[in-house]
C-alpha cells in the first residue's frame, strides 16, 4: 500500500510533521516515509486531508455502550453511589450476549472515530468463566487491535476476585491465541473494592505471565478514605507496601494521587490512563498530570467508556487543564494529541509497534477532512485537536488496511450487527 498525504503528522520523538509526503506500506508495516507524492494509481489518496497516527485508547469499558439513554432511575450525588446505584447494577445484569454485542458495537464506534488500539477492563460477574471469550469474539469481528482484561473485584467476595483473576489466567493462557490483535491482561477494580490477599495473588498471576495490571486508582475519594481506614496509608503507598508495583501497572485516573504518591508511581515505571471526560462526567476532580509530566510518568489518554469520540476526549483534557489553571495559555493542545498516540501506546507497551508514523511500525493512519483552511506544518497538531471529530475521519487505516471509510462503514460489521447491539440494549434496560 502507498498513502498520499497533504499534511503527515508522524507523532514521532521529533514531533515532525510534512507536507506533501507519501508512506511505502509491505506486509502492514511502514517501510518508507517519502517527500512528494508517489505516482501509484492505486495510492490512498489523501493530498488534500491530514494523516495522524492511529488513536490509542489506552483505558475504557465497552460493556458501558448499553447504558446510553438507559431510562434509569438512579440520581446518584457521588461517584461512590454511581458505582452502587448504577454501575454494579449492570455488572450483575450481564449476558454473554451483551459482552459479545457491547464489545463489537464499541468496536466499531472505535473504528469509525480514527481509534485503531484500545485497552479494555469488562465486568460482568456472571458471565464468568468465559465472558472474555465472548468480550474477545465481538472485538474479532472487526480488524482493531485490543488488550482485553477482567475487572477482578472482591466487593461480594474473595472467591469472586479470585474468579476473575482465574478468568485473565485463563484466556491469556488458553483464549487469546485464537486471535490475531487481541491479547489478554490483568485487572483490579480498585484497591478499596478488594483485599491485600487479592492483591497480592493478582501481582503473582500477572508477574508469572509478564503482563500488565491495571487498576483504578484514586479515581474517587472512597479510594484514598477506605485505604486510610483499612491500611493506615493512602493508596499508593498501601499498594507499594504490598508489592503491587512488581507487576507492570497501568494506573486510571489518579485524580487525588498527591505529589509523593506521583514520586512512587514514577519510581516504580507505573503508567497513567488519564481520563479526563470521565472524571468530568463523574464529578470527581482533576489529575495532576502537570506533575507526573516533571517526574516523566508515562500519560495516555483513555474515554472510561463514556465517549467514543477521542477528539473530544482530548479536547475536554485541553479544557479542564487551561481552566484549573485559569490560563487559555496554560496546557500545549499538541500535547493532548501526544497523549492519545504515542503516549496511550506506551501506557500500553505498544509503542514500538503503534502510536506513530515511523518505519518499522505497523501502518496505523487516520486521514481527516478539517475542511477549507489552509493545514500548516508548524500548526496541525493544534488545528488537529481544536477543531477534529469523529466526522471529519474519512479513512481508519489498520495494518495497511482501510477498515473504515467514510459511506461505506466498518469491515466486518452491517446495519443487522448494530440492530443486533441495540435490541441487546433495550433487553439488558429491561432487566435493570
Amino acid at each position: 500500500m502507498i498513502l498520499n498525504a497533504g499534511t503527515l503528522v508522524t507523532m514521532n520523538d521529533e514531533r515532525t510533521v510534512r507536507s506533501e509526503a507519501h508512506v511505502v506500506v509491505e506486509d502492514g508495516e511502514i517501510v518508507a516515509i517519502e517527500d512528494g507524492y508517489a505516482p501509484d494509481e492505486d495510492a490512498v489518496d489523501a493530498r488534500e486531508e491530514v494523516v495522524i497516527p492511529g488513536l490509542v485508547n489506552c483505558h475504557t469499558h465497552m460493556y458501558a455502550l448499553p447504558i446510553r439513554g438507559a431510562p434509569l432511575d438512579a440520581a446518584p450525588e457521588s461517584f461512590y453511589e454511581a458505582l452502587v446505584d448504577i454501575w454494579w447494577n449492570v455488572d450483575e445484569a450481564f449476558t454473554e450476549r451483551d459482552a459479545r454485542l457491547s464489545a463489537l458495537g464499541s468496536c466499531a464506534e472505535m473504528l469509525a472515530s480514527g481509534v485503531t488500539t484500545f485497552c479494555d477492563n469488562y465486568s460482568g460477574p456472571n458471565t464468568l468463566p468465559g465472558g472474555l471469550d465472548a468480550v474477545a469474539e465481538g472485538v474479532a469481528q472487526t480488524p482493531i487491535r485490543g488488550m482485553l482484561a477482567f475487572e477482578a473485584t472482591a466487593r461480594n467476595s474473595e472467591a469472586q476476585a479470585r474468579e476473575g483473576i482465574a478468568e485473565n489466567r485463563r484466556f491469556v493462557r488458553d483464549g487469546e491465541d485464537d486471535y490475531d490483535r487481541v491479547s489478554g491482561h490483568y485487572c483490579l477494580h480498585t484497591l478499596f473494592t478488594n483485599t491485600e490477599a487479592v492483591v497480592e495473588e493478582c501481582v503473582d498471576r500477572a508477574v508469572d505471565d509478564d503482563r500488565p495490571i491495571q487498576i483504578h486508582l484514586e479515581e474517587g475519594l472512597v479510594d484514598v478514605h477506605e485505604s486510610i481506614a483499612e491500611y493506615g496509608a493512602r493508596p499508593v503507598p498501601a499498594l507499594d507496601e504490598m508489592g503491587f508495583f512488581d507487576a507492570e501497572v497501568i494506573a486510571a485516573h489518579c485524580v487525588h494521587s498527591t505529589e509523593s504518591e506521583i514520586e512512587i508511581l514514577a519510581e516504580n515505571d507505573a503508567r497513567v490512563a488519564h481520563n479526563p471526560y470521565s472524571n468530568i462526567n463523574n464529578a470527581v476532580g482533576i489529575a495532576d498530570v502537570e506533575t507526573m509530566a516533571a517526574h516523566d510518568v508515562t500519560i495516555g489518554l483513555g474515554d472510561d467508556g463514556w465517549d467514543p469520540d477521542m477528539f473530544e476526549t482530548m479536547r475536554s483534557a485541553v479544557g479542564i487543564h487551561k481552566l484549573k489553571q485559569r490560563n487559555p495559555s496554560g496546557f500545549d493542545m499538541a500535547t493532548a494529541l501526544g497523549w492519545a498516540t504515542i503516549g496511550s501506546a506506551a501506557v500500553l507497551g505498544m509503542d514500538d509497534a503503534v502510536g506513530s508514523i515511523e518505519v518499522g511500525k505497523q501502518a496505523d493512519f487516520v486521514t481527516l477532512d478539517l475542511g477549507p483552511n489552509p493545514v500548516l506544518a508548524g500548526s496541525a497538531p493544534y488545528y488537529v485537536v481544536s477543531a477534529a471529530s469523529r466526522a471529519d475521519v474519512t479513512r481508519t487505516i489498520v495494518g495497511g488496511e482501510t477498515v473504515y471509510e467514510r459511506g461505506a462503514g466498518v469491515t466486518g460489521v452491517d446495519d443487522a450487527d448494530m440492530a443486533a447491539v441495540g435490541d441487546a440494549s433495550a433487553e439488558l434496560w429491561d432487566r435493570l
